[in-house]
Parts: C-alpha cells; structure tokens; sequence
C-alpha cells in the first residue's frame, strides 16, 4: 500500500504500478487516481451547477496533473462549456514565473479557473493572486482534491487567501466512529508531542480503513505463520481481504482495477475558519442538494450577478464641478459614450492601447472622497479607478497607480484689488535711502577729482571759491543731462566722465524698470502679504481632495480654518466675500483646477505661489496588479503622441492646464539698495582712483625729492631750482586769477 503525499510521489506511485510486472501488480492497491473520470465528472457538473460556460484550466506540469486532462475535456464538451485556456505551471517555479502566469490569464479577462494541483503549489498560487487583485468579485475558482484534501491542514495565510473558493473533494461521512478516531490520534499524538500529526487528512483515514481491512482479512483467514506466508505465492488471496466495496471510518471505499475510486464527493465553499456544504456529486446521480445549505448564490465570491461577464467596473468621481475632467452626476451609471471628460477620454484611448478589443467595461460612479474611490478598489468593489485622481502616498496604501498622465502641482488663488499710486513720495521708491546717499556722494566725488585734473588746464574750474564749489555740484548732472563735447580736457579727466556716464545710465534703466513695476503691481495687489499671514484666515480648497490634508499636515493650517468648495462659482463666491465675510481669504487648489478659474474670471484673481509639487493625475488599480504596467506604457505613448493636445484643447481651448505661471507672494520691500550696485561702485571707485594717480605722478615724484633726497648734498640745488620755479607757477596762476576775475566784473558792469 503506498499512499503519496505530493505530486510527486503520486507520479512515482503511478509509474510504480505500471512497471509492476503481472506476477507482483496485484499486490499493489493504488490511493491515487490515475483514473480521473470520475473527478472530471464532478468538477463538470460543478460548473454546470453554477452556469459556468467558459472556463481556464490551471495545472501543474507534471504526469499526476496532466493526467486529468483527456478526462476533463471530454467531460466539458459533452456538457457545452469551453475549455478557454490551459496553463501550466512548473512543480518548484520561481515567484516571477506564477506572477507571469497570472499577468496571462489577466489580459485574457479569463473569470473562472479550475486548478488541480499539490497543495504546496496552490498555496503560491493563491497568495500570488489575492495580491493581483484576482480573488475578489468577477472572478471565481475551483480547486480539486489535490488541494481540496489537504484544506484542512494548509498555512493560515494561505487559505486566507482562498476565501470563496469553490472546492471538490470524496465524501467523508461524519460518524461516531469518525469522531472517536479523531479523538483518540489526537490524544496519541499529544502524548508523543508530534504537533504535525495532530491534524488528519483524508489520505490518513485511507491508510487507516486500508491497514484495518488487511488486519480484519488475517485475523479471519488466521494467524499469521510459515504456511500463511506460503499462500501469497497464489497471489489469489487479495480478492479475499478486500471486498470490491467496503465501509471504513473513512466511508465506502469502491476498488476499481486495484485504485480507489470514490463514489461520492463534497462540494463545499473555503471561508476561512470553517467551510461551508454546499452540495454533494453521487457517481450515477450527479449533484444533490442536502440541508438547504446549497443556494447557487452562496460563495462570498460568485455574488457578482454574471461571473462569467468579460467586462470591468471602473469607478469614477461623482463632480458638481470641474466637469471638465468628469461629467457624471451623482447616482447615475453610465456607458462610456455618455460620459464625457478629458480623464474619461484619456482613459478610452489607453485602454484601446493597454487591451484587447473584445475586453469592454463599464462606468459606475462613486459617492465620497477620492480616498474611498481608491478604497472601493482595494476591497475589489471596482476593477479600477479614473478620473482626476491625484497621485498621493497616502493613497499607495490602497492601490497602485500608472504613471501621471497630466502633470500638476498645489498653488493658492487669491484676489487683488486695483488700488493706483497714493503716495506723493512714490517717485523715490525705486531706489532706497541709502542709495540715494550713495549717488549723491558719488557725484561729489566725481565732481571733485574732475576738479582736481582740470584745474591746470581748463579754466572753467578756476575761479572763486563759490564758483569751482558750483562747478562741482553741477557737472556731474551736467554731464549725463546736457553732454557737451569739450566738456573736458586731460585724458584722466575723460576716463572718468566715460565710467560716470556708464554708472548714471546704469542707475537711470534701473529706476525706470523699478518705478514701472511698483506702480503696476499697485494696480493690482495682492489681499494677503504672505503664508504666515494667511494662516490666520479662513482658506478654501476642493471639496474631497487630498488639498485639505496637504494644508494640514504640510501648511499647518487649523482644519477649523479651512472650508470646502465645489466649482468655479463657489470659488468666486468665497473669494468675493473675503474672511471676514463668511468667505476665504485664498484657495488652495490644484495647478489645473486654477486655471480653469482664471480662464473663465480673467480680472481681479491672481494664482501666487510657491507651487508645491505633486506625482499628476493618474489612474488606480489593485496593489500588486500586472496591468499597471501595460496602463503606463500606454499612456506614455498617448500623451507623447498627436492626439494630446488636441484633447487638451477640446475641453480646455487655449488654456495651458499643465504648465506652472505663479507669481510670488512677498512682503520685502521693491526698492534698490545700494548692496545692489555694491560691486559696480568699487570697480568705478578704483578706475577714478587709477586715473587720478596717473595724472598727478609729479606730485609723488616731488614728495620723493622733498623727503628722501632733502639731506643729501649732491642733489640740494635742484629742488631750490623746483622752488623758483614751484613759486614763478604759483604767482603767474595768482596774476591770471586776478586778470580773469577783473574781466568778469567788467562784464557784469
């Protein structure tokens, strides 16, 4: 008697049987079955009970699994249902090898599954499936007594995995002699401490009704001695121990050809901690119904109305406004065509791109936040989620999402009131006070070493003293306002003039440009001056969006201070109000909600940043799901294809919903300082300085001779001759002086 445990060792045993030469094959009783006509029996009028008509048969690639096959498919056609897809899977695959599996059967939209294989395999499998989303409504499964037996006795996670699954299994009766055989193994094994043996499956109870029956055929044949020994050369005697039909604790166990055959098989329903009856297959009778505990209805996983229905549920947002992106309204379920939206159109040309053309789908659109959108499909409420779902971390908790199909980001919308200039001091706004202080000293200093490089040669900086004091106030505004051409004459003196002329025309562009911008921003300026202002304000953002946690958690914002709003009027409505008036003080939104606004109120609000970046808008799928990749890759070759912009200008015309144009919400002061220039000055200050020295070396070369050479009696004459002609200069410039000032008298006069 050998009695397999897995796959593997029912191959063996298989293989086993059929070398056995005739003279030792009677001597051999098969608990396996190589005959599976029976089993395919079951498994078939199962299907047909729950009106199955298409179905995908999962196995594991060995002799023991693919021995079913012949059975199976005869027993399909005779009942009219179709055999869609067999898929093999290897006895020890790798986990990317099952995930491979299940990505096939997910394209195909295959729903209902038969599996026969070891229980150590249909335990990956399932936990594999549970993850791709695949155990939930619109999809059911029926396992066989390869893992039926062994339920029982599985990993906990793993039949977690399971529930609803439909399993197929012999008939064991639940009898007195049953439960007392239980009851004393169980005490047995405490007794030894084999925690593995303190659970039975139906393989034991085989073996036990097996080795019970050989011991009930000694015991009345007689005791066991040499000359019993010597009967088994007949090899006859086994007809005898064995009748074709007989009950043990385990029930009525038929021999057929040496290989059990059970008559009778338990069709139950896998919920977790018990499983549930739900019918009984009796070999010549087919399926009865016992107790009333076999409605067609009563697996938690065939409750979807028509399993066997390629199409998915796809949810969508119920908006009162933005329909631009989603037009539904609340309650209603609609087909694709009747649903407009820029996220319903996008995910219409992704899904011709993603599937196949025989896979349909229909819209239902969801009550509530976009968090319970993404929850209906982790609970598997939904196939999938589309519309204007942002993708947020807090969201990957429950599903998974494609890539981004339109970039966006969270800015602030506020109003601006038109207020023009008011000030009569405005003109000096553009430049502050130390600025000017700056330039007015500079224009001293030019003046002043203009002075001192002209003196000896131009005599328009002679004269008295209130005259060359004038000459210096006045030619530095003189030359930049009413240039002349000889204004000056000594080289020094023109470098100079070039660099201050460069500094006034580089001063002049600048308070310009900065006079400009203050009186057009004081046309429209801004309600509220900054961030930390705002916070003590009433704020605004879009009803059921990820806004009003992101203003919580990241902006620090009291959820007392914030308040929910529908649609571009409801915008307008609380911008207009302002906080103190039962309104908002600003909205918080995203980037292409707040153009929409813009688009349509084009005057008096303002979107202002900084601009707080997010993943886009895309679509949500289960965790784990092998169709967010097909999803994403065709969504890059939507969005990077013609069609794009196209879309984008049919609901949105000129608008530029994706790009960022915030302006900068700031308190600081738009005046220049003089730190803005800093570097300018010192370059101009050192180039006047340089052109100074260079003009006046004589005077450092007389320093020299005065101080350094003065003791020396070789060169005393020389700086005497100096003083001559030093002293001659002065007299000859004190007589011109004198000269030039009695002429201008004279002019007066």
């Amino acid at each position: 008697v050998y009695l397999p445990q897995t796959s593997a060792e029912a191959s063996f045993a298989i293989q086993l049987g059929d070398n056995l030469s005739p003279s030792y094959g009677p001597l051999l009783i098969r608990t396996t079955m190589p005959d599976f006509s029976r089993l395919a029996e079951a498994t078939v009028s199962t299907l047909e009970m729950f009106e199955w008509n298409k179905v995908t048969l999962i196995y594991e690639d060995m002799e023991f699994s693919n021995a079913i096959i012949p059975y199976l498919t005869d027993a399909l056609v005779n009942k009219d249902i179709q055999l869609s897809h067999k898929i093999a899977i290897p006895t020890f695959p790798e986990d990317f090898q099952i995930l491979e599996k299940l990505e096939v059967l997910m394209s195909s939209q295959s729903e209902v599954f038969v599996v026969h294989m070891s229980s150590n395999l249909a335990s990956r499998l399932f936990v594999a499936a549970n993850k791709e989303g695949m155990m939930g409504k619109g999809f059911a499964w029926l396992v066989t007594d390869g893992l039926s037996n062994f339920v029982d006795t599985m990993d906990p996670i793993a039949i977690g995995s399971m529930k609803g699954v439909i399993g197929l299994r012999p008939y064991i009766p639940k009898t007195t002699a049953l439960k007392n055989f239980r009851t004393r193994y169980k005490r047995i094994s405490s007794m030894k401490q084999d925690k593995a043996a303190t659970k039975l499956n139906l393989l034991g109870l085989w073996l036990y009704d097996i080795v019970w029956g050989f011991g009930m055929t000694v015991e009345r044949i007689g005791n066991a001695n040499s000359g019993f020994l010597k009967e088994m050369n007949d090899r006859t005697w086994l007809i005898g121990i064995l009748n074709p039909s007989f009950r043990g604790i385990s029930g009525i166990l038929d021999l057929v050809n040496r290989q059990f055959q059970p008559s009778v098989f338990e069709i139950f329903n896998i919920t977790g901690k018990r499983n549930r009856v739900i019918g009984y297959w009796t070999n010549g009778q087919g399926i009865s119904k016992k107790n009333n505990s076999t409605s067609r209805n009563t697996p938690r996983i065939l409750q979807a109305e028509e399993p066997t229905r390629a199409k998915w549920t796809i949810g969508v947002p119920s908006k009162k406004g933005f329909t631009e992106f989603v037009n539904i309204q609340s309650g209603n379920k609609s087909n694709d065509d009747e649903l407009p939206g820029f996220s319903i159109e996008v995910f219409r040309k992704v899904w011709d791109l993603a599937l196949p053309s025989t896979t349909s789908y229909e819209f239902v659109n969801i009550d509530g936040t976009y968090d319970d959108l993404c929850c209906q499909v982790k609970y598997q409420e939904i196939h999938a989620a589309v519309g204007d779902i942002s993708i947020v971390a807090s969201r990957t908790n429950c599903v998974d999402f494609t890539l981004p199909y339109l970039e966006t980001g969270v800015a602030m919308l506020i109003k601006v009131r038109h207020n023009g200039p008011k000030d009569m001091w405005i003109f000096l706004k553009p430049l502050s006070w130390d600025l000017w202080l700056v330039i007015i000293a500079i224009c001293i200093f030019i003046g002043i070493v203009v002075r001192v490089l002209e003196r000896r040669e131009n005599t328009e900086f002679n004269g008295s003293a209130r005259k060359q004091l004038s000459t210096i106030l006045m030619f530095p505004c003189q030359s930049v306002a009413i240039p002349q051409r000889d204004m000056v004459v000594t080289n020094g003196s023109r470098l100079v003039l070039v660099v201050w002329i460069f500094l006034a025309l580089i001063l002049m562009q600048s308070y310009t440009a900065n006079l400009s911008s203050i009186l057009t921003v004081n046309q429209l300026q801004p309600t509220i001056p900054s961030i930390k202002e705002l916070r003590k304000s009433y704020v605004g953002y879009q009803n059921h969006s990820f806004v009003k946690g992101f203003l919580i958690n990241q902006l620090g914002f009291q959820e007392s201070m914030l308040k929910p709003y529908c649609s571009v009027d409801d915008y307008q409505e609380a911008l207009s109000k302002g906080s103190e008036n039962e309104g908002v003080s600003a909205i918080f939104d995203e980037i292409p909600y707040i153009k929409l606004f813009l688009a349509q109120y084009t005057t008096g609000y303002l979107m202002v940043g900084p601009t707080y970046r997010t993943d886009g808008l895309g679509f949500a799928l289960p965790i784990g799901s092998p169709m967010v990749a097909n999803f994403s890759r065709a969504i890059l070759n939507f969005t990077q294809g013609k069609y794009m912009n196209s879309l984008e200008k049919k609901y949105f015309g000129m608008v530029s919903i994706d790009q960022d144009e915030t302006g900068a919400v700031s308190s600081a002061s738009p005046s220049l300082t003089s730190r803005s220039f800093a570097g300018l000055f010192i370059i101009i200050s050192i180039i006047v300085l340089l052109a100074l020295l260079s003009s006046k070396i004589h005077i450092l070369r007389r320093l020299i001779q005065r101080y350094i050479f003065s003791n020396s009696g070789d060169i005393a004459h020389p700086p005497q001759i100096n003083n001559v002609e030093e002293n001659h200069n002065s007299n000859q410039n004190n007589r011109d002086e004198s000269i030039e000032e009695g002429i201008l008298e004279g002019h007066s006069s």
